[in-house]
């Protein structure tokens, strides 16, 4: 369940754009579309090395989730950082979770038109859903769920994606883990936008339900090969200029409250490994340019 959670914030979250200084002085020109790998940055002062890399949540089995850029980046460091916890007992934990916030006090298709309710039935139909699975859910849960079946069905494995993967490297040599938030943190971004945004969520996974795949398809492909313009070309201004409180509580204060934590590493002296999701490195709101709008030096690595 909270794989599928994980999902439409992860589709959300690939996105890319130029990255603006808020330094007084000219600020200096920052090359960061381009490149031939998945996009990692990385952050330096004096006694510090923050490397920040821009994961998707979802992957097929087997497919690639670094680079030798990475593998490099990830030897260096001495802790890993992800967006929560992916053990075992921490997933356990928030399946729990996700149906407690997940299911409504009233039916889904009590806050549906009977326009709505039929494309709701028709789409459920067609993606071979029982009549009224998604009638307990709240509209967030349900709008999630239309938009991982196809997902998966494609092949897209939540077990593949590129954060497991990191985590499981720096388990296996030795590394310490540590997470930005909670599982109900991140579970509440979902469940506490108002009843208004939630609605909008469930009528576009409506209409888009069955093009989520080719989507993903899209995406993965332009993380792959580090196109950072055409991830927020296609993602996040879109989510930005048609869902502006998703955008404010999925990228903006979550980035806001991770670039707090990353000037305390950085006060410290080390070298971290930041694997969160691409979408919250890039564009004007995101921690790449919230941190050298602190004044701290971010290049992307090459």
């Amino acid at each position: 369940m909270f794989a599928s959670l994980k999902t439409r914030a992860a589709a959300a979250a690939l996105c890319a754009g130029l990255l603006v200084s808020a330094c007084a002085t000219a600020p200096p020109q920052h090359d960061d579309s381009v490149g031939a790998a998945p996009a990692l940055f990385v952050a330096r002062d004096a006694d510090s090395t923050i490397y920040l890399y821009g994961t998707v949540h979802l992957r097929r089995s087997g497919e690639p989730w670094g680079g030798p850029h990475v593998e490099a980046a990830l030897a260096e460091a001495e802790e890993v950082w992800t967006e929560t916890d992916v053990s075992p007992t921490a997933e356990a934990q928030a399946q729990s979770i996700a149906m407690r916030l997940g299911m409504g006090a009233q039916p889904l298709s009590s806050t549906l038109t009977p326009e709505q309710q039929a494309r709701l039935a028709a789409v459920t139909e067609r993606l071979g859903l029982p009549a009224g699975a998604l009638e307990p859910m709240r509209p967030w849960m349900a709008a999630l769920t239309l938009t991982v079946i196809p997902i998966i069905r494609a092949g897209y494995d939540p077990q593949a994606g590129v954060d497991r993967a990191v985590v499981a490297w720096a388990r296996a040599n030795g590394r310490s883990l540590r997470w930005f938030e909670t599982a109900e943190e991140q579970i509440g971004f979902f469940s506490n936008l108002s009843e208004e945004a939630q609605r909008e969520m469930l009528l576009y996974a409506i209409d888009e339900a069955e093009g989520g795949a080719a989507l993903i398809d899209e995406l993965s492909a332009a993380w792959e090969r580090g196109d950072l313009t055409a991830l927020e070309a296609r993602i996040v201004e879109e989510v930005r200029a048609d869902y502006p409180e998703a955008y404010e509580s999925l990228f903006v204060r979550r980035n806001e409250a991770w670039v707090e934590v990353l000037m305390q590493e950085l006060d410290g002296s080390g070298v971290d490994f930041v694997a969160v999701g691409a979408g919250h490195l890039v564009g004007s709101d995101s921690v790449v340019a919230m941190l050298r709008a602190r004044g701290v030096q971010v290049e992307r690595v090459r």
